[in-house]
């Protein structure tokens, strides 16, 4: 439900900054993490951006009765946003140069990124390539590695953390992420329509000190955290 909201409040406000958007899936749709990245490369699309709501490790959880069930929660503070891009993207430096810009905005709203994803501990341990900003490498996600675009993964919050849960449900801070995300992607589409005749994504102005791709062997790809 927090996915399908903020997607579809974003949908609507980049349709209307001049995009063409595309959602991998509809409220309440199933759609095998394959399959998307699937979907975007039969589309040709510009860009691809994967949003999701973050949880933790079971280590760092535990369980809360409520009237509405069972439900987990930090044991400790675990708040903010991260975003992921991937080193077998074909496109990794054009994927970081997007992060960035996301980062960017999201920061100026006042929401630092969530550093636990960072921490040494099974599951986690992921390469931070830029700290303030909260962008990790994780090459194994689907959604990142298998799309021929430039691909970023935000996590908007962490679902477990109660004051993080309250600040995603508020609207206010919704509509403020939306317009974030919106006046990230907006130099992508200006710099896309002078690059149309190419048919090629000009590669940002920062590229030449964007971070190599930290090579690790293939493992097997899991979800940047359980989401409860």
């Amino acid at each position: 439900a927090y996915n399908d909201r903020l997607v579809a409040q974003l949908a609507a406000a980049l349709q209307k900054d001049g995009w063409r958007v595309r959602l991998t899936r509809q409220s309440g749709q199933e759609m095998a993490l394959g399959q998307r990245p699937a979907l975007a490369n039969r589309l040709k699309a510009d860009v691809f951006l994967s949003i999701h709501h973050d949880s933790a490790q079971l280590q760092f959880l535990e369980k809360k009765q409520t009237e509405n069930g069972e439900v987990y929660e930090a044991t400790r503070p675990i708040r903010g946003y991260s975003l992921f891009v991937s080193g077998q993207n074909p496109q990794f430096r054009n994927s970081y140069c997007l992060a960035e810009s996301l980062g960017e905005e999201i920061l100026a709203l006042g929401r630092p990124p969530t550093l636990h994803h960072a921490e040494a501990v099974e599951g986690e341990n992921r390469p931070l390539l830029h700290q303030r900003l909260g962008i990790y490498q994780y090459d194994g996600l689907a959604v990142l590695r298998k799309t021929a675009m430039p691909a970023v993964l935000l996590e908007a919050g962490v679902l477990v953390d109660r004051t993080d849960e309250a600040y995603v449900s508020n609207p206010h801070n919704q509509q403020a992420l939306v317009e974030a995300v919106t006046r990230a992607l907006r130099p992508w589409r200006e710099r896309l329509a002078r690059s149309l005749a190419s048919q090629r994504l000009t590669p940002c102005e920062a590229a030449a000190t964007l971070p190599e791709p930290e090579i690790k062997p293939e493992a097997k790809p899991e979800k940047p955290g359980k989401k409860p």
